[in-house]
């Protein structure tokens, strides 16, 4: 997990002594505590910390709360999905296209998930499970407005191996899964490295041997766990190729939860498309892949990507389809 000590700035507020956790998100845990921060705007930037981070510092309070102790929590809606991706596929763009969307409550890469699967991984005895997962994350789907009907959650790409307990908590909320090229996932990670590319700042994504200094080497052993996690679950995902954005948005994905764009609605939504997911100040520009990739992208995550490509096509009923 990255550091969180950011989360933990603001005035203590003592829970006891609040009437409700209305407009309180949690955030993050320390122990068997949950940290919860005042946010009483809606989450619209590209993750969840940014617009924590905009908050006026005089304005940050937090308080704690047991996590066995989820109790008053608002009214609030069920996820409507739940999105998982490969990592630089266009998953921070669906978010932020569907942030722009009144009614939709969006929370982008929350920490407060992170935390819990890393709780749930070192102590599942101790972490009250599935149950406990299930009232955090209602906790960020609180309504705070009548006009609020979709809620989204956008989790971080190494979350596909959590999949199961995700599942376990919400077993009838569609879960999405974006992903794209490998070349094309190595080129961006090459230009700007996430997180999860660099050994030892996101633990366990991979146990394999690799020669020191290798990147490549990791992010394409890194790769093939999310894509061999993908395929594991394919039955439980909707396989979202980067290439579909943004037009399945409002072709198939918000249709599907019984929602038709307007034509105000939609010429918002392709004006956002094109710009940069992560700075709307920036124009988009598509990354170009590499001139050639690593042995381990070519001979493990090629294959499952051909596989994916296939599934998606014949779910689409297009079996007669494959890659060009």
């Amino acid at each position: 997990m990255l550091n969180d000590q950011p989360l933990l700035r603001g005035q203590p507020v003592a829970a006891d002594t609040l009437a409700s956790l209305h407009n309180w998100f949690p955030v993050t845990l320390q122990g068997r505590e949950i940290v919860w921060r005042y946010v009483p705007n809606r989450f619209t930037a590209s993750f969840f910390t940014d617009t924590l981070q905009q908050q006026d510092p005089a304005q940050r309070y937090i308080c704690r709360t047991e996590l066995d102790r989820l109790t008053r929590l608002e009214p609030a809606l069920t996820p409507s999905a739940f999105i998982f991706h490969s990592s630089r596929c266009g998953s921070t763009l669906l978010a932020q296209l569907l942030a722009t969307l009144p009614c939709c409550i969006v929370m982008s890469e929350p920490p407060i998930v992170d935390a819990f699967l890393n709780l749930h991984q070192t102590a599942p005895e101790a972490d009250g499970g599935s149950a406990n997962l299930r009232q955090l994350i209602l906790a960020l789907g609180q309504r705070r407005s009548a006009g609020e009907s979709h809620f989204f959650i956008k989790l971080d790409s190494w979350h596909i191996h959590s999949l199961p307990i995700i599942r376990a908590a919400f077993p009838h909320t569609p879960c999405w899964f974006l992903y794209r090229e490998p070349e094309a996932i190595l080129a961006s990670h090459q230009r700007r490295r996430g997180p999860q590319m660099v050994p030892g700042m996101i633990a366990s994504l991979t146990q394999e041997t690799l020669a020191a200094g290798d990147l490549d080497g990791y992010c394409a052993r890194v790769l093939a766990g999310f894509f061999e996690a993908a395929f594991a679950n394919v039955e439980h995902l909707q396989l979202i190729n980067y290439r579909q954005l943004p037009d399945i948005l409002w072709q198939d994905l918000l249709p599907r939860q019984g929602f038709d764009c307007t034509s105000g609605q939609l010429e918002r939504l392709r004006q956002r498309a094109g710009f940069h997911a992560k700075d709307p100040s920036i124009s988009f520009s598509a990354d170009e892949p590499p001139a050639s990739s690593h042995t381990i992208l070519q001979q493990r995550v090629a294959p499952l990507y051909v596989q994916l490509e296939q599934r998606r096509c014949y779910a689409l009923g297009d079996v007669e389809k494959q890659l060009s």
